[in-house]
């Protein structure tokens, strides 16, 4: 059934994405899934090895059947999203919760390519920028494989397009909409939190309400907080991630440390998580030591690691050099083309929060980074946003008044 189930909704796919745009991105669109759905059926058949597939999708397989069979823990909340596929599919739940990847990630796709269009932005660049996201390597394998690397990538691009049609034309329901799409992302990886303090200002501060009788401004800041009123009625769901970190933060504050590099304090104090990184993809690793002022204060090295590392110096072989021209330099490339455009006029203050968003995100997912491998699947989750304000930045974005003011009594 399951197999039945992927073929049919493949092909609807394929038809509605033929019949909904025009011929050459109809070809790039499909391209584009029928890639996905190649690489995870040879993920899923084992016909080849693919990148990003080994330990930790299959930690991800077998504490799912343990917890299914009641024998085990929750692993983190993408095994709940599991656990639905292989209740309902039986032995093929695997198979269609890869599959699901696989959607979400072309959905991911389609937000870009319909947003930019929305936008009117050069249809040379759409495209342009439509096929860098539809096969980067590295975007393709963790789309098709078991991770949820997909879920957090489509939930981010959905909450950053949601925002930009907020801009545009406003309500509220596009305010409950992006916050939304921004909590289902850190149900996944509480990493994306990054994004919400950035949109709950731009909700507040970028539009001006005129309208009679109840205001929709208001109805947007009681938006704004029942989500945050869920913070802290669910921490474990939204910010597990977190717990250990901010246990260390209030260890640092209580105790103190004075110098630079305090070795013992440290590690007495349980202020820092030295775990020991096996693999020689790891960087700026003495970073580890530094008290916590001192690491934010070096936090934009790490950011910029996070980007486009492996960086040239630290190549170990050609794999390496690969990985920096196929992966690496396409995000050094959108960082460039962001700032392209001068970002203070009114016209961009949608962009300008779109930039601060990436660079929230950033400096979270930084933060806790020392692997190139961990780099890059971080960095996946929010390229589609980095796309989207890349390629829209030569595009006014503009904001539609669709109430009009009263017309002053002569």
């Amino acid at each position: 059934m399951s197999i039945a189930l992927v073929v049919l909704i493949s092909v609807a796919v394929l038809v509605f994405t033929a019949i909904k745009t025009d011929r050459l991105s109809a070809v790039l669109l499909s391209l584009a899934f029928l890639l996905r759905l190649l690489v995870f059926i040879a993920d899923y058949y084992h016909l080849a090895p693919i990148p990003f597939s080994g330990s930790d999708t299959e930690d991800f397989h077998v504490a799912t059947l343990a917890y299914v069979a009641g024998d085990g823990p929750i692993k983190t909340n993408y095994t709940y999203v599991l656990a639905f596929f292989y209740r309902i599919f039986g032995a093929g739940g695997r198979m269609m919760a890869q599959f699901f990847n696989v959607l979400l990630s072309y959905g991911t796709v389609v937000l870009l390519y319909a947003t930019l269009r929305w936008l009117k932005v050069n249809r040379k660049l759409i495209l342009a920028a439509v096929a860098v996201l539809s096969f980067m390597p590295a975007i393709v394998c963790l789309s098709s494989v078991l991770l949820r690397e997909a879920w957090v990538q489509f939930f981010l691009m959905l909450s950053a397009c949601v925002f930009i049609h907020w801009y545009k034309r406003g309500g509220v329901g596009a305010v409950a909409l992006c916050l939304a799409a921004t909590y289902a992302s850190m149900i996944m990886h509480a990493g994306s939190v990054g994004a919400l303090p950035i949109y709950v200002l731009g909700f507040l501060f970028l539009r001006t309400w005129k309208t009679e009788g109840v205001k929709p401004y208001l109805f947007t800041v009681v938006v704004i907080a029942f989500f945050l009123a869920l913070l802290p009625i669910f921490p474990e769901l939204l910010l597990a991630k977190f717990a250990s970190a901010l246990s260390n933060l209030l260890l640092i504050l209580t105790h103190g440390h004075g110098g630079v590099f305090d070795f013992g304090s440290a590690a007495e104090n349980g202020a820092f998580d030295i775990k020991p990184v096996e693999s020689g993809s790891a960087y700026l690793l003495w970073m580890r030591y530094l008290s916590f002022p001192v690491k934010m204060l070096l936090s934009p090295l790490k950011m910029i690691y996070l980007l486009i590392s492996p960086m040239p110096w630290d190549w170990r072989n050609l794999t390496d050099a690969m990985v920096f021209f196929a992966d690496s330099l396409v995000y050094l490339v959108l960082a460039v083309m962001m700032f392209r455009r001068p970002l203070l006029t009114k016209t961009s203050q949608a962009k300008r929060f779109l930039i601060y968003v990436i660079f929230s995100l950033t400096f979270v997912f930084a933060v806790g980074t020392f692997s190139v491998g961990t780099a890059i699947r971080h960095r996946a989750k929010y390229v589609a946003v980095m796309m989207l304000a890349a390629a829209a930045s030569k595009t006014p974005i503009e904001k539609q008044i669709l109430i009009p003011e009263k017309k002053k009594e002569e």
